[in-house]
């Protein structure tokens, strides 16, 4: 059934009846605003960490999940999983901004009193509305450039109601409303009786415009706010409405300064900057004529910051100035057919693992009380905002949705509420081919189209209205780890192509990088027996490993002692580890051998012994090359030592070492040679020294 439909809109109030006039200013660059809030160690989102490191340290903790603070912007935060890994949550309208201490706030609009006027209280843009009286009745403020827009008269005190400051009477039956929004402002002139429509003052109306930005009209008729040749702002060509509807239809569905309303009539809005430099507006004569329009009628040229991250498209390129709402299907006020499109950041996901992705966005407004489909497509990037010409490439089908919100009173479980309405399909795909490609950004397209010629897009029960604020892209993503690096067995590091020596059975050991810092990753090792022939691969018979254990990004970890070694065999280890996602690369194999046989050592035989206090030299000797130093001396254990070399016509270990006699009758050599695992060997040479 078609059931009457209520569009949602960001603006709090509606206005009385009259004629508004109203341009929609937007600041680029997005510094901010007035009335910080704390972050803390929890926000509404949760608990915080300050980095990546302890935001993951403390999800393994308390098994909840943690907001990273240092990865926070005003599209986009990130969590820390307790099970390891990330989730990015991006926007495509700003949701925070960031306070000049560092903290971020929720963005707020809501005005509040300043010392010189009316301020939102935490906003993307720098905006000052008037208190009323002579000045600027907007300043718009983009880094040190400024933006100011006039009424050409005193203006009196405003009403102040959330977003907006209504300025009554500013000319006869004529109200001026600012509005602030997520990326500047916007201002109508509110025209409230026929007889007001009436005035000639309104035929050509002028805006003061000051401060450092000069508008351009361009030949489309769009306008741009330049400073210094740096654009402030720009505005999309401009539209008018009035407030035609179905009798009876609610309130809610009527015209209101934030857009036409069901079955409301446009026009387009002649524009014109005069040598002053002043904009003028001139409206459709037709729309300001009470027997052809139903008041009030709205004139707006919607003014949009740049970069915006979200446009609409429609068949015949006409200007919707309510962004409140992203359009999707055929209008069945209007017949024209309207895409959505979506772009989002994705830098931060550059190299990164996707292990899942989707797309999410509440659906306010259906033609049907029951589900219909909406099409998700991965598109061609957006060109201009508000509106974009028809129509960005939709290149690749990533998901279907269903979903119904009518919020009118035609459905029998009616109103229905808004609906979160997720895209899955093969979304992770597009994420994963972008990370891979290090793109910084992808946009969506939502359509009522089955196929990007268009398929079903006319189909009426398709039509459908989208929250652009509650847009998300989310992501599950994780760093792999890296290989690990650092290899050291019994405490010697290994070196490539040579085996370490060890006299008794070592433990394992390694250094496991991983870009995650904070992550908790499990190790694991291989180990086996180097076969005779000193070659091994994948085939290779593998031994009883340590068992690996849990280890932080960056740290080195030790297994236990390995067991199962015997004395003379060589052996070869390697080691990879895993966050819960995928696991690292092996690393490279380190090669080492048990060898706990104590060297052999001699001392050549004396023939003619020297007498007590005379030098002799003596020759010690071992036929194992692994010695690294004997040592001897007349007591047992002998002390003192010397580095061991070679000599000429000796395949072995050798030194020559000079001592005295210490008396005449049984002396004893006692020495002992040292290998490069610290087993010793020990002998002793008997010399008899005859008295005289």
């Amino acid at each position: 059934m078609h059931a009457v439909h209520i569009p949602r809109s960001s603006t709090r109030r509606l206005l009385a009846a009259g004629i508004s006039a109203s341009i929609g200013v937007a600041l680029l660059a997005a510094p901010a605003s007035a009335v910080p809030t704390s972050t803390g160690g929890t926000t509404s989102s949760g608990t915080t960490a300050r980095d990546a490191a302890h935001a993951t340290a403390t999800a393994t903790r308390t098994g909840q999940r943690v907001e990273v603070e240092s990865a926070r912007s005003e599209l986009t935060q990130v969590f820390a999983k307790p099970g390891g890994g990330f989730v990015a949550e991006t926007a495509a309208v700003p949701q925070r901004v960031r306070q000049a201490d560092g903290s971020w706030s929720e963005v707020d609009l809501s005005l509040h009193r300043a010392a010189s006027g009316w301020r939102p209280a935490v906003s993307p843009a720098t905006v000052l509305f008037s208190a009323g009286g002579h000045g600027p009745a907007a300043t718009l403020t983009n880094g040190a450039k400024s933006m100011t827009l006039g009424w050409p008269g005193a203006l009196p005190a405003p009403s102040v109601s959330g977003d907006a400051a209504t300025y009554p009477e500013v000319l006869p039956g004529v109200d001026l409303v600012l509005t602030a929004t997520h990326t500047g402002f916007t201002h109508v002139l509110v025209v409230k009786t026929p007889q007001a429509a009436a005035n000639p003052a309104l035929r050509e109306i002028r805006f003061d415009l000051g401060g450092d930005a000069r508008v351009r009209r361009e030949a489309d008729g769009s306008l741009r706010a330049l400073a210094g040749g740096a654009e402030v702002a720009r505005a999309a060509t401009a539209e008018m409405w009035d407030s035609s509807g179905p009798a009876g239809a609610p309130r809610a569905a009527a015209s209101s300064p934030s857009g036409p309303g069901l079955a409301a009539r446009t026009s387009s809005v002649a524009t014109a900057v005069d040598a002053a430099g002043d904009l003028v507006l001139r409206p459709s004569a037709g729309l300001l004529d009470p027997a052809k329009a139903t008041f009030p009628v709205y004139i707006d040229p919607a003014w949009s910051a740049l970069p915006s991250r979200w446009a609409y498209a429609t068949t015949n390129n006409s200007t919707n100035t309510d962004t409140s709402a992203a359009r999707v299907g055929l209008n069945p006020d209007s017949g024209v057919v309207y895409r959505s499109y979506f772009e989002f950041p994705t830098l931060n996901l550059s190299g990164k693992l996707i292990k899942s992705a989707y797309v999410q966005v509440v659906a306010t407004h259906t033609w049907s009380c029951f589900d219909t489909p909406t099409y998700l497509y991965q598109s061609g990037p957006i060109t201009s905002t508000p509106r974009t010409a028809w129509a960005p490439a939709l290149t690749t089908l990533r998901a279907s949705a269903n979903s119904h919100a009518n919020p009118g009173a035609g459905c029998t479980d009616a109103p229905q509420p808004p609906m979160m309405v997720r895209f899955t399909g093969s979304v992770t795909a597009g994420v994963s081919s972008a990370a891979a490609a290090h793109l910084s950004t992808i946009t969506y397209g939502l359509c009522a189209c089955s196929d990007s010629s268009g398929t079903g897009e006319s189909t009426a029960n398709r039509w459908k209205k989208f929250d652009p604020s509650s847009a998300r892209l989310l992501v599950d993503y994780d760093t792999p780890p890296t290989q690990p690096t650092a290899l050291q067995v019994g405490g010697a590091a290994c070196v490539t192509g040579e085996r370490v020596t060890l006299a008794t059975p070592p433990t394992l050991s390694a250094v496991f990088p991983d870009a995650d810092s904070g992550q908790v990753l499990q190790t694991a090792y291989e180990l086996l027996e180097i076969p005779a022939s000193g070659v091994y691969d994948s085939a290779t018979p593998r031994m009883t490993a340590p068992t690996g254990s849990t280890v932080l990004a960056g740290a080195r970890s030790t297994t236990a002692v390995v067991t199962g070694t015997t004395n003379g065999k060589s052996y070869a280890f390697r080691t990879r580890s895993d966050d819960g996602y995928v696991a690292s690369p092996w690393s490279g194999w380190c090669e080492f051998t048990i060898d706990n046989q104590p060297p052999t050592v001699s001392v050549d035989a004396v023939t003619s012994p020297a007498p007590p206090g005379e030098l002799y030299t003596y020759k010690l000797r071992s036929p194992d090359l692994d010695v690294v130093s004997f040592r001897y001396g007349w007591s047992n254990p002998p002390t003192e030592e010397a580095e061991a070399g070679t000599s000429l016509g000796w395949t072995g270990k050798t030194v020559s070492v000079t001592l005295a006699t210490p008396a005449y009758g049984t002396n004893t050599l006692y020495v002992a040679a040292v290998d490069s695992v610290g087993n010793v060997g020990y002998s002793s040479l008997v010399i008899q020294v005859p008295a005289p």
